[in-house]
């Protein structure tokens, strides 16, 4: 299946909707997280997990609860 970056966005929007400004902190940990998928993709292949795992990481610095409820929905 092709990554689709409007799928990761929604997948990080409901989790990041208890802040006030949920849809820009969502793009831009969207924009982080594909960022740092090119530097992970091994001939332009990623997979569920690897992406879980990179929006994890980076929900996880930027906010704990969103961290949590995305996890709740992405086991790794």
């Amino acid at each position: 299946m092709a990554f689709n970056r409007d799928k990761l966005l929604l997948s990080i929007y409901q989790s990041c909707q208890h802040r006030p400004n949920a849809l820009i902190d969502a793009s831009d940990l969207t924009d982080t997280s594909i960022y740092k998928l090119r530097t992970v993709a091994s001939n332009g292949q990623l997979s569920a997990k690897q992406i879980a795992r990179t929006v994890q990481v980076a929900l996880n610095r930027f906010d704990k609860v969103a961290s949590v409820h995305y996890q709740a929905f992405h086991k790794n």
